[in-house]
């Protein structure tokens, strides 16, 4: 056996000496454990024993000094080598070799080594690497502790694909679901976790992220390698808390992510410490949370990765390539629920929860919250859009009203619209949109001077409470009730949407009060949201058939072209958070090209809104994260959390909201034909409403349309945010209701029993 004595790092942070390596040749330091390390051979001739093929990629056994492995991808690709295939980490003293054995027997290669520690314990590899898909090769990785020297504590492994020097970091993009993406360093704010391009080490706990996968892509030559943790089973316990080392055999979940440190790789740690910034609580903000497993003679640990490399033609395609791989191995299950019974508890709760002047209040509306268990109202404020969505609720009790002949619900929703077309615009026509009400007789409320942490108003809150109102105005026109104060009023803010585009093309995030020239400056310079009116601004336009309102939502979509599309930049519209990448730009931008494609039927629009959709799905759960024994109170501990989203990078809260996306990611799927758009949308119809008490089994006795707003994915696990929000009403019957005006039902599983070329003719 050929062994090296990996360096010394002190708190997973600092170099010490190296100590003396017992044979063979020193490595390049990188920090970790068990690896798998693929080096680029440029030029170089190595002899083949034995290999064997996946598609497009071929892995090769060498016999030179112990058995190592090389990995090509056909034709043309890369040739990279597994040059110590085991390494191991024994209280922070890294040992790296090569294999003893190695054989291709019944189409897998099968390979073993043992490797020893500085006071004596020997661990054993048995490790097996069989092809699995296209340019992809699976190892499965059992480590035993077998002699023990009792002055061994802990241990962990890695495995590692070498990417070349370390000075090659820069000329590649990384993905990593929810967390990192290929404009996070261009950015002020990214996310704690991978924000800084001088940090060394970027590991990041997979009970984090949406996949367990990571990629990276060569700028020049396309070549991209995507690492993926299959069959992961991510339990923990309740002490796994804090910076501090924890070790013990029930951590059972790994990390992912990119070292540079003498050589560049991406790199799968078991189980999983991260750093070298971590979100653990308590930690500092930049340092590492250490986990391990104990020394003990018999103890075994096992897991499974994938490994793959191949050629994209772009950044997208990298992405969508490590995700449809991954997802595909993963295969989440449909959780269904029964659609009409969720939409009718939803409307119900919408009912049971308004409040008008009979009630004391001065102004009609929605609580901006409930809290659960219990069900009590916290407040009742209204906010037009966004989180608060008082309009579009409004419109879905309108909606409704229509369709089951119910006056009541839609006396309710009209008189939720004719407050807001009657009351918040201002005389240039940018509206208010943050009203508390007064409940004393003879008093106003008032309106509140800011909706967003920037101050002013935002054009996202702005932009979705006015299309909620065109909506209405729609619905009701077309049972010949026509309301014309309400779509007086959407063309007062489409004016000024008009008037006030920057001449890019693009809108501010958001703005304040009219200084003395008349005018709004912005209180948050950021254009990052500019896909933020464009459907209201296409919608306005066929209700009027005004160019002038296509021509400013075509404008908007150029800009966002240039400098979302083009750079893989979605950003802003989380409008409490820092402009920093997130879902919800990603959905925003997938409705505005949707939109424009309807109105001008041009290919790029529908080609930048696949391409918006392929990013925003991979901040999906689309593999389970267990819930711990005894956690805290949160989402349901025996509920899938599959379909529920990661809200923005830098933490790792989850919600609800890309059930509002449904819809479109049907409709793409009737444009493209890839199926992966049907499975996208089914799962949104259905697995976001785990945590929706739409059957009473949930919070008994109360209103079914109660969810809680957010909750932790990773530790402290599924801790929730104990509310029911306007919003979450909305983003459940937001695409109900469009999937019934256009395809006349809301069940894709009635839908789909149409003709396609029906289908496909009502997608038009």
């Amino acid at each position: 056996m050929t062994r090296s004595v990996w360096k010394r790092w002190m708190c997973w942070g600092g170099p010490r000496a190296a100590r003396g390596a017992s044979g063979g040749h020193a490595l390049p330091t990188t920090m970790f454990v068990a690896c798998l390390a693929i080096f680029v051979i440029a030029g170089e001739a190595v002899a083949a024993e034995e290999w064997i093929d996946s598609q497009g990629a071929r892995l090769i056994v060498h016999a030179d000094d112990g058995r190592w492995l090389s990995l090509r991808c056909e034709p043309g690709g890369r040739t990279q080598t597994i040059a110590e295939p085991m390494v191991v980490d024994v209280d922070g003293d890294r040992i790296g070799g090569r294999y003893e054995q190695a054989v291709v027997k019944d189409g897998e290669l099968r390979c073993e080594g043992s490797l020893r520690s500085r006071r004596g314990t020997t661990f054993i590899f048995r490790d097996r690497y069989r092809p699995t898909s296209r340019h992809a090769f699976d190892m499965e990785r059992e480590v035993e502790v077998a002699e023990v020297n009792a002055g061994d504590t802990a241990f962990n492994s890695l495995f590692q694909i070498d990417l070349g020097r370390e000075a090659a970091f820069g000329g590649h993009d990384y993905f990593v679901p929810g967390l990192w993406y290929r404009t996070n360093f261009s950015l002020p704010v990214a996310g704690l976790l991978a924000s800084d391009p001088n940090d060394r080490y970027f590991l990041f706990r997979e009970d984090r992220l949406p996949l367990p996968v990571v990629a990276a892509r060569d700028r020049e030559r396309g070549d991209t390698v995507t690492l993926t943790h299959v069959q992961a089973d991510p339990t923990t316990f309740a002490g796994d808390q804090g910076p501090d080392r924890v070790i013990d055999e029930r951590l059972q979940f790994g990390s992912l992510g990119v070292i540079r440190h003498d050589r560049l790789a991406l790199a799968f740690m078991f189980p999983g410490s991260e750093g070298e910034k971590t979100r653990a609580p308590g930690a500092k903000k930049k340092g590492w949370a250490l986990r391990s497993h104990p020394v003990r003679a018999g103890f075994l640990h096992r897991y499974r990765l994938m490994l793959s490399a191949t050629t994209t033609a772009a950044y997208r395609d990298a992405v969508e390539h490590a995700w449809k791989q991954a997802f595909a191995r993963y295969q989440p299950k449909l959780r269904r629920v029964d659609l009409p019974r969720a939409c009718a508890g939803l409307i119900e709760t919408l009912d049971h929860y308004f409040v008008g002047k009979s009630d004391g209040y001065d102004a009609p509306g929605f609580p901006f919250s409930v809290y659960l268990p219990g069900g009590d109202v916290r407040a009742y404020n209204y906010q037009m859009g966004f989180v608060g969505r008082q309009i579009p609720n409004a419109f879905f009790l309108i909606h409704e009203g229509i369709a089951h002949s119910r006056n009541d619900w839609r006396a309710k929703g009209t008189a939720i619209v004719n407050f807001w077309a009657q009351a918040s615009l201002c005389a240039d026509g940018w509206p208010r949109t943050w009203y508390d009400p007064a409940r004393e007789p003879g008093k106003k409320g008032r309106w509140r001077p800011s909706d967003n942490r920037h101050g002013g108003m935002a054009m996202r809150v702005a932009a979705t409470g006015m299309e909620g109102m065109l909506s209405a105005w729609l619905a009701m026109r077309d049972v010949q009730n026509d309301r014309p104060a309400w779509l007086g009023a959407c063309r007062r803010f489409g004016d000024w949407l008009v008037s006030n585009q920057n001449e890019d093309g693009s809108f501010f995030l958001a703005y304040g009060p009219l200084n003395a020239e008349g005018r709004r400056e912005p209180t948050e310079a950021s254009k990052a949201a500019s896909s933020n009116p464009i459907r209201f601004l296409v919608a306005l336009y066929h209700a009027t058939d005004d160019e002038r309102y296509l021509q400013a939502a075509r404008s908007a979509g150029e800009y966002c072209l240039e400098h979302s599309h083009q750079p893989y930049f979605y950003a802003g519209s989380v409008v409490d958070n820092p402009v920093t990448p997130d879902r919800e730009s990603g959905q925003e931008a997938m409705s505005a090209y949707l939109a424009l494609r309807d109105a001008t039927k041009e290919k790029r629009w529908l080609d930048a809104a696949v391409q918006a959709a392929r990013y925003t799905e991979t901040w999906m759960m689309a593999y389970e994260v267990p819930a711990i024994p005894d956690g805290p109170p949160g989402f349901p501990a025996d509920r899938s959390i599959v379909g529920q989203t990661v809200i923005a990078t830098g933490h790792s809260a989850a919600d609800l909201g890309l059930a509002f996306s449904a819809y479109d990611y049907y409709r793409l799927y009737l444009f493209t034909g890839d199926e992966h758009f049907l499975d996208i949308a089914r799962l949104l119809l259905h697995n976001t409403k785990q945590s929706l008490n739409w059957d009473g089994s949930l919070y008994p006795d109360l209103p079914r349309g109660l969810q809680l707003e957010a909750f932790s994915v990773t530790m402290p696990r599924r801790k929730g945010v104990m509310e029911c929000l306007s919003w979450n009403y909305a983003a459940h019957l937001d695409p109900l209701m469009r999937l019934k005006d256009r395809f006349g039902d809301i069940d894709l599983d009635i839908i789909e029993k149409l003709p396609i070329d029906e289908r496909r003719k009502l997608n038009e």
